[in-house]
């Protein structure tokens, strides 16, 4: 596993799902990435960790993000080879913050939990754009 921070561009997308920037959206984001690692071959438990990752990333760009001008956040599908990965793009700024957080707080444990189940997860900051990467290989 790596989490990584970059300040580059997210590669190009198979398909693309634009989500209202509203919690009720949540569902439709884990159907979408269930989906589409069945789609890849992935099994159940493998499917349900990428849509429980996909869940959490959407969540983040949700509650700390902004949406594009029409009150969308995008999440992109990419196949290479034997990699699936899912990218969530909102167009805020990333800005860390892990000052006070203990191990009781609430919220701040997203990215390690994303990273506890893909095998990558990549942070792409830029002005006016946040996207996080998920990827997972076939074994």
């Amino acid at each position: 596993m790596r989490a990584t921070v970059e300040q580059a561009g997210p590669s190009r997308a198979t398909s693309e799902l634009r989500l209202q920037a509203r919690p009720s959206e949540l569902r439709l984001a884990r159907e979408y990435a269930h989906a589409a690692a069945a789609a890849f071959g992935f099994d159940a438990e493998r499917c349900y960790e990428v849509a429980f990752a996909v869940n959490e990333a959407v969540t983040n760009a949700i509650r700390h993000g902004r949406p594009d001008e029409q009150g969308h956040i995008h999440l992109s599908v990419l196949s290479d080879g034997d990699r699936l990965t899912l990218a969530v793009r909102d167009y805020g700024t990333f800005i860390a913050s892990a000052v006070g957080r203990t191990p009781r707080s609430e919220g701040g444990r997203g990215f390690a939990l994303m990273a506890g189940l893909m095998d990558t997860v990549q942070l792409y900051v830029s002005p006016g754009s946040t996207t996080v990467r998920l990827s997972k290989a076939r074994v």
